[in-house]
């Protein structure tokens, strides 16, 4: 079965302290589980989940437990696969983009109303430009309107664009595609791709070549390249 290679972790509908830290532990639990994939649903059949609950009491502390969640997402050592079927508002918007495979639903919508209530996005910034071009982000902070499935794919934000009765066809592809990688990589590729923006391009093409020759000589690398040299497809699951 397709779910056991996964944890499935359920987002709140929206972020407090409370529901941030059981969140923070639901989450590590599946990072400490024996399933090598890491899969975030949405809170229920209408909300994928709608960011922080702005009228909390909790504050900054809150905002300081949801750059730390976010951080732990960042930092997973497993390939984190999100399902997004619903509305994914502000910070649940971050939350699907901080995941390296995102499978959406016709039914689902994005927004980014943080300007309205005087807000800016300042968490999730840093994840949403992982995954979209700054300026198409700052668009659509400044409209504030919600997005189609269909115009988050063309803006790089869904990976996989399903019919709502075939989410599990959409599951299961993006389980298959994760599932192919090396974990390791895939962690070290987030890694680089917010590192290597700090350099200029001699050197960060100078430190991508001494990350490359390091982890040639991994075993693990070596078995992978092993097996395709001997006629193993490594595109086939």
């Amino acid at each position: 079965m397709e779910l056991m290679h996964t944890a499935t972790v359920r987002l709140p509908i929206d972020l407090d302290a409370a529901s941030m830290a059981k969140l923070t532990r639901e989450l590590q639990a599946a990072l400490d589980s024996p399933a090598p994939i890491v899969m975030l649903i949405g809170a229920d059949a209408d909300t994928y989940c709608l960011g922080m609950a702005i009228g909390s009491s909790s504050g900054g502390a809150a905002t300081f437990a949801f750059s730390d969640l976010l951080s732990a997402l960042h930092r997973s050592p497993k390939p984190l696969l999100t399902i997004v079927d619903g509305r994914a508002i502000g910070g649940g918007m971050g939350l699907a983009c901080a995941c390296d495979w995102v499978v959406a639903t016709e039914r689902a919508t994005f927004a980014l109303p943080e300007l309205l209530w005087g807000l800016v996005p300042a968490i999730i910034w840093p994840v949403l430009t992982d995954r979209m071009a700054p300026h198409v982000v700052r668009q659509w902070t400044v409209s504030a309107h919600s997005r189609s499935a269909t115009g988050a794919q063309a803006a790089g934000l869904v990976d996989d664009l399903v019919p709502h009765d075939h989410l599990d066809r959409g599951m299961s592809r993006g389980l298959r595609t994760l599932r192919r990688l090396d974990p390791a990589a895939l962690q070290r590729l987030r890694s680089w791709a917010r590192e290597s923006r700090h350099d200029d391009l001699p050197a960060a093409l100078r430190r991508g070549a001494a990350i490359t020759g390091a982890m040639v000589g991994q075993p693990s690398v070596q078995r992978r390249w092993e097996s395709f040299a001997a006629g193993e497809s490594p595109w086939s699951d």
